[in-house]
């Protein structure tokens, strides 16, 4: 484990602080803040601190993929990465992308990609798979509509911070 550092005092605060990755010694309080951010935004929460353990903690990998083989050739694939609610104690996976090379379209190969990542989700104790496309693109809304999903509105603006 890495030594905690410092953080760079902002023009804010005259207080050091230490930022630090967090450890199970923390989760009752990280708990408490939890539960008051949830409390703010008008919810109930409804984790407790074994789920929030079990999130943080649990063993999975970053993203999974899922390929399509066809007579001893990958044609498509699907990466599916975690998500969470945390207010709720639930896991979220999203359907992050979906290819299928062009000749091979047309023949149930993404409809099954989507089938393997849904039974994947649910595998993973997963509430629900998202998944997003351009505005433009007419032809994945109607094939997303067509395999089971809904539309899912907007829940606010969201932004963006490059990190290089």
């Amino acid at each position: 484990m890495t030594k905690p550092r410092l953080a760079s005092a902002s023009h804010l605060t005259h207080v050091p602080l230490s930022i630090r990755p967090m450890e199970r010694d923390d989760s009752a309080r990280v708990l408490q803040m939890i539960d008051a951010l949830t409390r703010h935004n008008g919810d109930r929460m409804s984790l407790d601190e074994a789920s929030l353990i079990d999130l943080i903690y649990a063993p999975s990998p970053w993203a999974r993929i899922l390929v399509a083989e066809n007579h001893g050739n990958i044609v498509g694939y699907a990466a599916l990465v975690g998500g969470l609610q945390l207010q709720f104690g639930l896991r979220t996976m999203d359907l992050h992308h979906l290819y299928v090379d062009d000749a091979q379209r047309g023949m149930g190969i993404g409809r099954a990609l989507i089938e393997a990542a849904r039974e994947t989700a649910r595998n993973l104790d997963c509430v629900q798979l998202t998944v997003g496309t351009h505005a433009e693109n007419k032809p994945a809304q109607a094939a997303y509509l067509a395999c089971g999903f809904a539309p899912l509105a907007p829940r606010g603006p969201r932004f963006v911070m490059a990190l290089s």
